[in-house]
């Protein structure tokens, strides 16, 4: 398989953590993968610590995604953007994996993407995605959760680990070692969180 055509787009959006989307993104660009961000439009991003990105691309015109990212940041009580929702709908069932970071699994639970399936969130929120989701698995203690094509992760840098997992899918544990190395990272491959 060439890295290079390996797609991962990494949905953004005003208020979004930044450490959610920046962890994964560094993982996926070591690794070699074309790795690009998508928003509703490309109008400048603000994220939750006042930074400002520009999307690569806006909805309408991404490449077909292989790896959607979905990280979280954003009140997720507040109701949800009806075009963000269908993208995500729509990217979601023909993306050959998923991961979503920190409070990215309420964002796919919203979008009722989650039913059944095992996952997790930042531990301050498994209460949150159970009360959005109540057909879901919500697992706690672990940084990151393995449900097939869904990859869902803890906070901030549980998406390092997670990232790091699903590259050991791809393309196999000596890569996602090299790079866990080279980013001088305790990656926990097993997906504990080792905090109490």
């Amino acid at each position: 398989m060439n890295k290079d055509n390996i797609n991962t787009g990494i949905f953004i959006f005003n208020d979004v953590q930044t450490m959610d989307f920046a962890a994964p993104l560094e993982v996926f660009d070591q690794s070699g993968y074309n790795v690009f961000t998508v928003a509703k439009t490309l109008e400048t991003v603000k994220a939750s610590d006042l930074r400002k990105f520009l999307p690569s691309y806006e909805f309408r015109n991404c490449p077909e995604i292989e790896i959607l990212v979905i990280p979280g940041g954003r009140d997720f009580n507040q109701a949800s953007d009806l075009a963000e929702t269908e993208w995500l709908q729509k990217t979601s069932k023909t993306a050959k994996h998923i991961l979503t970071v920190c409070c990215g699994s309420i964002e796919f639970a919203k979008a009722r993407l989650l039913g059944n399936q095992a996952a997790t969130t930042h531990h301050g929120y498994l209460d949150d995605l159970k009360k959005f989701e109540p057909k879901a698995e919500i697992l706690s203690g672990r940084k990151w959760v393995d449900s097939g094509k869904l990859i869902s992760s803890g906070g901030l840098c549980s998406g390092i680990d997670a990232a790091l997992h699903l590259v050991s899918k791809i393309n196999g544990m000596t890569e996602a070692e090299r790079i866990a190395k080279w980013m001088e990272y305790p990656w926990a491959k097993d997906g504990k969180a080792n905090y109490k």
